[in-house]
């Protein structure tokens, strides 16, 4: 469980469709003058440096963010997320989920980030500290069990980011246990939980990420799927997308997604591909 560095896949297509819809509901928050609250339970490191040892040795971000940096974007939301990388990618640098929530939020907002892995927890520690933000609280624990610790917030406004690597089968339960408990106490709480696609490969773990999905969507709440798959679902393939599944979202997220992801995917390969399903709704 402690192996796992995400270093070896910063600014990949899942970071971009990850970061692009996290930026969404962070976004649709600060509509509000009113104070929020944001929870990482699986921080990482918070900003990578793209030309260190980790990141250059598969280079996943050339496949990812790189192939859409320089495009000249209609979609208002793809403008921010590609203006905000930029900043960082003019240094060789991809900006993780806390590094985003913490260029985002305001002075007024709390922002908790989680992270278990002892390293990757130092490095986030001082990623924050050189970013000048000294308002986050960085936690070394379990991201689930912190976030059930400190929810609900107050006020009860905010939104959680759910981002495990997977690595135990066992995880997938994890998270719709961790959603559950939240939304017992937080009715309101926004959440975005990224998961992997997996083909026949990846033995049991194949179709868990779908499962679990279709569970979260039992919970009662307004929930979509985003997947984005990259290449063929072969056998073979491995990991062939990812997805995001997203509890109470913020009016039109849909709509703001589907506009930034019908500009980039075709950008992301031929056989780039993506869907937005809704699973449950207020309808």
């Amino acid at each position: 469980m402690l192996s796992y560095q995400h270093a070896f896949h910063a600014g990949n297509h899942a970071d971009v469709i990850k970061h692009l819809c996290w930026m969404g509901v962070i976004n649709h928050l600060k509509k509000k003058n009113k104070p929020f609250t944001l929870y990482d339970t699986h921080s990482g490191a918070g900003l990578y440096q793209l030309d260190d040892e980790l990141a250059a040795k598969n280079k996943e971000y050339e496949s990812g963010v790189d192939k859409i940096a320089t495009i000249s974007a209609s979609s208002p939301l793809l403008q921010a997320y590609l203006s905000l990388c930029n900043e960082f990618l003019s240094v060789k640098q991809y900006p993780g989920s806390p590094a985003i929530s913490a260029k985002l939020k305001r002075e007024m907002d709390v922002l908790h980030l989680m992270e278990l892995h002892p390293a990757e927890h130092e490095k986030l520690d001082d990623a924050m500290w050189k970013m000048g933000d000294d308002q986050s609280h960085v936690h070394h624990r379990d991201g689930f069990e912190g976030l059930i610790a400190l929810t609900p917030p107050v006020p009860n406004r905010g939104a959680v980011l759910i981002d495990p690597p997977y690595e135990r089968a066992s995880e997938y339960q994890d998270v719709v246990k961790a959603a559950k408990k939240v939304l017992a106490r937080w009715q309101q709480a926004q959440i975005v939980v990224w998961y992997p696609l997996l083909s026949e490969r990846a033995g049991a773990k194949s179709g868990a990420s779908q499962h679990m999905c279709e569970t979260l969507s039992a919970l009662g709440k307004p929930c979509f799927t985003i997947e984005v798959t990259v290449m063929e679902n072969t056998a073979d393939a491995g990991m062939y997308g990812s997805g995001l599944c997203v509890i109470n979202p913020p009016w039109q997220l849909d709509v703001i997604m589907s506009e930034a992801l019908d500009e980039i995917t075709p950008l992301l390969g031929e056989q780039a591909s993506y869907n937005l399903n809704w699973l449950s709704s207020d309808d």
